[in-house]
């Protein structure tokens, strides 16, 4: 069994230049792809291999954060071919109405050059905010896939992986007030609803737990984990 992961699937906005996504268009081909070379495994098929603990042929779909566009995009092209797919879920945004921290991060690099980011953010973080033990591990082994600028691997791994928790929210509040002075509009766009998650549940889709903040799990012990989730 193939389990095949998406984020963030859309088509083109102009007002995010350099937004990294995968455009609708391309994400059909794709699954009709995968649907002709392997072929899409039935959720009761995944539900029997699951209580079997047997492995079975065919690929299933994932689809990370909860963001609208798998609702507007996703949603009905899976409906045309009749099949399905697991929606992983963070809960933040529906308790604090905000966007979560790593998304964004993504906006910021989304709408603006990767080196104006960086430079701001060398304006507001100190050394005394980082937390120094696995800087040297983060740097050499995150983002080594994803075809990054320097400045955009600087911006990830400090604001994900260098900072401490205990600084990172505010400096990116910071960031936040600076670049999207009205991000609290940006939340209705950019999750699905309570409502629509309903109308996915009942049309088949599958609706998973995907902690409540999106940390970097990596970063956290056991311990931390199970406070910070």
């Amino acid at each position: 069994m193939k389990a095949i992961m998406y984020h963030y699937v859309r088509s083109y906005d102009k007002s995010l230049p350099f937004f990294k996504y995968l455009h609708i268009d391309d994400f059909i081909k794709q699954i009709d792809y995968l649907k002709n070379e392997y072929g899409f495994i039935s959720k009761e098929e995944f539900q029997k291999c699951l209580l079997s603990n047997k492995p079975i042929k065919g690929v299933i779909l994932t689809f990370d954060d909860g963001f609208k566009d798998c609702y507007r995009y996703v949603l009905p092209e899976l409906l045309k071919r009749n099949h399905w797919g697991i929606f992983y879920i963070p809960t933040g945004p529906f308790i604090t109405g905000k966007l979560i921290d790593v998304h964004r991060i993504h906006r910021l690099l989304g709408r603006y050059d990767s080196k104006i980011v960086s430079d701001a953010i060398r304006e507001i973080v100190t050394d005394d905010m980082l937390s120094h033990a696995k800087i040297e591990e983060f740097h050499t082994e995150t983002y080594l896939k994803q075809n990054n600028n320097a400045d955009t691997n600087y911006v990830k791994r400090l604001l994900n992986y260098f900072i401490d928790y205990e600084y990172r929210q505010s400096v990116i509040d910071k960031l936040m007030s600076v670049y999207f002075p009205n991000e609290d509009d940006l939340v209705q766009d950019f999750y699905m609803t309570k409502s629509e998650l309903e109308y996915m549940h009942k049309n088949g889709m599958v609706l998973g737990s995907h902690s409540v903040s999106h940390p970097a799990m990596s970063k956290l012990t056991i311990e931390e984990q199970e406070v910070i989730l």
